[in-house]
């Protein structure tokens, strides 16, 4: 048999289009959960470390967050604009594009990151001293930074290939990998920070190594699944051809996804450089009870991670009484979980405030943010996962526009002013109200947006 007529590998992939709606959103979740904890852990591994450095290098890590969610949302993006075209494609039984798109991503991907890393090596300084980092924290940054900038690569491959997996139904090698990936952080940042058992002393410097080794390890396991497990990389002359063609129903997408996901961090960063005003240890604050929080909303971040391929896969085929379901489960869990949270982060605000820094005032403002913020949880979960619902369905600006009235037309505005005329206690309650009301947007808009798909 020649080359030509041998059989083709065909792609590994999961039909959601059939069987109990719950049953696929809990599968795919269960592993997207224990990962997203796993993944989420990184910033609270290297907070805890970095604080019995001193508050200064905690503060450093509060602007840093800040900076490397804007990258990451960036791949966030992208990774929702594969998504949605390959799960659109694997619903239709599309074989052959399904390769070339996912290998395409691939090449994208690749020059993405290159393009970040010579952007951020320019611009360490400028930025970070208008986020508001003053002569005391912009070294500890600067250490960090400069180390980070080895890995765009390493961060974003992994999560647009993720994107991949996720379009094909298949959620189990991210998650595993994403908490193997966590435990070799954790168990690296004290090895490199401190310097023990003979590694060097590394301080501040010590977490960014560590984060880039684990990343590495994350960017080669995932490059070798896609192409010898999932089937989905061929660099063919074919496939390069299709570049262009590619990029664009991508960027259909990944570019307002990633306008909606980039726009968070931004404000963040914004807000960041707002706090900044009342101290180092304001910053300090704020940081400790953000990653609280990231850890408190990984429930959101994997449901959100999994409605995208189920809703993209029936809509290939025209299933909408599936995609309604999957609607009305995904907002009764997070509004359930989001109560859940809210009392749990309440009964111990002061002893999660008090892991990372012992100082009253750090452990008193990082209380006070959590006991008002969480309370919106559950209706931003339901913003999450009805993005994602909106990029799955092809029409991502529905998205942006709602992430752009919860951070830039509510939060920022209603944040700044409260904080410069009734101290950041009260400040930290506007980011509670903007939840609020995007979540109520956000649920009546995708319900009306799948209503009239139905009917056209």
């Amino acid at each position: 048999m020649s080359e030509v007529e041998k059989p083709k590998k065909k792609t590994r992939s999961f039909d959601l289009t059939k069987g109990a709606v719950h049953k696929h959103l809990i599968r795919m979740a269960l592993p997207m959960i224990i990962g997203l904890s796993a993944s989420m852990s990184f910033t609270f591994v290297d907070s805890y470390f970095i604080a019995k450095l001193g508050t200064n290098e905690v503060a450093a890590m509060g602007f840093v967050s800040r900076m490397v969610m804007i990258y990451f949302s960036v791949a966030i993006g992208l990774s929702a604009g594969v998504t949605s075209v390959l799960a659109h494609l694997a619903g239709s039984g599309d074989q052959d594009e399904v390769k070339k798109l996912a290998t395409n991503t691939l090449i994208m991907t690749a020059i993405l990151s290159l393009a970040i890393s010579i952007f951020g090596y320019l611009t360490i300084d400028p930025i970070f001293t208008a986020m508001g980092a003053n002569e005391h924290v912009l070294p500890h940054v600067r250490e960090y930074m400069m180390i980070w900038y080895l890995s765009p690569l390493f961060v974003i491959l992994p999560m647009t290939g993720g994107g991949v997996m996720r379009a094909l139904g298949d959620t189990k090698l991210q998650g595993n990998l994403m908490l193997v990936s966590a435990f070799a952080n954790a168990a690296l940042d004290p090895l490199l920070i401190f310097g023990l058992y003979g590694f060097p002393e590394l301080g501040f410097a010590g977490a960014a190594w560590a984060s880039l080794i684990t990343r590495f390890i994350s960017f080669a396991v995932i490059l070798y699944a896609l192409h010898y497990q999932y089937n989905v990389i061929c660099f063919s002359k074919e496939t390069i051809n299709t570049f262009a063609a590619s990029l664009k129903k991508i960027l259909h997408v990944g570019i307002p996804a990633t306008g909606t996901n980039i726009i968070i961090p931004i404000v963040a960063a914004i807000v960041i450089s707002i706090v900044a005003r009342y101290g180092t240890e304001a910053v300090a604050a704020t940081h400790v009870a953000t990653t609280i929080e990231m850890i408190s909303l990984v429930l959101f971040f994997s449901t959100s991670a999994v409605v995208g391929p189920f809703i993209g896969q029936n809509l290939g085929a025209r299933k909408f009484d599936r995609i309604d379901e999957c609607i009305k489960s995904v907002s009764i869990f997070c509004m359930a979980w989001g109560l859940f949270v809210a009392i749990a982060i309440a009964l111990t605000a002061p002893t999660l405030a008090g892991l990372f820094r012992k100082e009253p005032e750090i452990i008193a403002l990082a209380q006070s943010y959590l006991y008002v913020v969480p309370i919106s949880y559950g209706l931003y979960g339901i913003v999450m996962s009805v993005n994602a619902m909106f990029n799955s369905l092809g029409k991502p600006m529905p998205g942006v526009a709602i992430s752009s009235i919860r951070v830039f037309f509510l939060q920022l505005p209603l944040f700044y002013i409260a904080s410069e005329f009734y101290g950041l206690e009260i400040a930290f309650i506007t980011i509670s109200i903007s939840n609020a009301i995007a979540g109520v947007i956000g649920y009546l808009w995708i319900k009306d947006t799948v209503n009239k798909l139905k009917h056209a």
